[in-house]
């Protein structure tokens, strides 16, 4: 009777969850594949120690292993081959979370004028070391493989790479660093090159032009530019995100064009909204349907340059150079029939964001709202009860498109509704920040204002409606 052993390729390890118990997650990339009872049967005896009856198998179990050899999760074991501890499994006892988005400090040494969080007045504070070594045991005891760093400037931290060592201690990976650019030096880099650490570099840059004024730094434009060129003769890979108001809306084409010939990746475009700091400037406003009519007028510019980078307007467009996928994601497309199952926002099911105060939260778009403060704070509730059923957190993260129908009965008759699927929580919340389930209105613009037609109409016109 022939005989096989199998054991984990050396990137993958054994993992499970609370309601998903059966996982590998790669030591190595931000991936976490997960199995049905039935299929782990199979894929826990590849630890190099079991026997594998291969005779005994049906056709369809033999072409699970060859799949699972062919991409690279299991090999054949060489004799008295066994996995290696950090390889074993392990269960954590909380829901899956893939990643968080960490604040760790809420100060920075910019004044820019549109900070949701007042980080120049530091209102978020700042966690010192003994709370930031209890929200890290937290993530490393939940089995969350990544924590991306963020602020206020995550570089302001006098302690920064004592905090970049203990994390990486723990075999979290530190996938993307989030940045003004200032203290992006070549002695930065030297730090980053010394731990053999490549994560992407994402910086702000709000226009050409119109950067230093935003930033309220002087010569912020010229430092930001300076660390993107600087990253990239290192090989790290660099994306921008640009604020846009009523100054700078027509230097769009300007600035992608400018980020491209510098090796930027690619460039994410949001509104300022009237929150934080940005309370002071109201004649700098621009409305919803202004912002949309700026893309329109933008993307035919996009396609005449080549599409020099990967570009993503709001939801109301995304082109991804990389994968020529082209998308707008404030359409989920969701068919009525599935209402029940479809989740209101999946992104937050996969990671959390953590403030500077230690509040949980489903996006960062919500700190320093009035909705943050109704959100538990790891620093005063485990992480584990935050991340399991019947918490705050955790319902809120869990509410269904019928959840979101029921709660709007008017919306029920919308010709939009599988379209829009409620639209995003964190702009219902700016709006209502009383209401978790309340309409989005810049989802019901995009809709009801006809920019969604208005926008098809115009990718038609220029040869790039990829619609199937």
């Amino acid at each position: 009777m022939e005989k096989r052993r199998y054991i984990l390729t050396s990137s993958w390890s054994f993992r499970g969850w609370k309601l998903l118990p059966y996982a590998v997650q790669s030591l190595l990339f931000p991936r976490t594949e997960f199995f049905g009872t039935e299929d782990w049967q199979l894929f826990s005896a590849c630890d190099g120690q079991r026997d594998i009856n291969w005779a005994e198998l049906t056709e369809a179990q033999r072409k699970k292993y060859e799949h699972w050899e062919k991409n690279g999760f299991i090999r054949p074991a060489r004799d008295g081959e066994k996995l290696r501890q950090e390889q074993e499994y392990r269960f954590y006892p909380a829901r899956f979370k893939q990643g968080v988005q960490w604040s760790i400090t809420g100060r920075c040494n910019y004044r820019c004028k549109h900070c949701f969080m007042s980080a120049p007045h530091a209102a978020q504070g700042e966690p010192d070391w003994e709370q930031l070594m209890t929200m890290l045991d937290a993530f490393q005891r939940c089995g969350i493989k990544c924590v991306n760093l963020t602020g206020g400037e995550p570089m302001v931290r006098r302690d920064f790479w004592e905090l970049v060592d203990e994390i990486r201690a723990r075999d979290i990976m530190i996938p993307t660093l989030y940045s003004n650019g200032l203290l992006i030096t070549d002695q930065f880099l030297d730090e980053l090159e010394k731990r053999r650490m490549c994560p992407d570099l994402q910086f702000s840059f709000d226009g050409v032009g119109w950067h230093d004024w935003m930033r309220g730094i002087p010569g912020a434009e010229k430092t930001v530019l300076c660390a993107m060129r600087r990253c990239h003769e290192r090989g790290i890979r660099t994306s921008a995100t640009m604020v846009i108001f009523r100054d700078n809306r027509n230097t769009i084409r300007e600035t992608a064009n400018l980020l491209a010939s510098i090796g930027c990746s690619s460039l994410k475009t949001g509104i300022a909204t009237p929150a934080g700091e940005w309370k002071q400037y109201p004649e700098h406003y621009l409305s919803q349907a202004e912002l949309y009519e700026t893309y329109l007028d933008y993307i035919p510019k996009y396609f005449e340059d080549g599409a020099p980078i990967s570009l993503s307007l709001d939801g109301f467009f995304l082109h991804d150079n990389s994968s020529g996928r082209q998308f707008s994601p404030v359409e989920k497309k969701v068919q009525e029939k599935d209402f029940p199952q479809a989740l209101m926002c999946g992104h937050a099911r996969r990671e959390l964001y953590v403030s500077p105060r230690g509040n949980v939260l489903p996006c960062m778009s919500m700190v320093g709202g009035p909705i943050e403060d109704q959100f538990p704070n790891m620093l005063e509730t485990p992480l584990e009860e935050i991340l399991d059923d019947g918490s705050y957190y955790m319902n809120a993260i869990n509410f269904r498109v019928s959840d979101f129908m029921e709660h709007n009965p008017e919306c029920r008759t919308c010709r939009y509704r599988t379209e829009c699927c409620g639209g995003c929580r964190a702009a219902a919340v700016f709006a209502d920040p009383d209401d978790y389930l309340a309409k989005d209105p810049v989802t019901c613009e995009y809709y009801l204002g006809g920019w969604m037609e208005k926008k098809n109409e115009l990718l038609s016109r220029i040869g790039r409606d990829d619609r199937n």
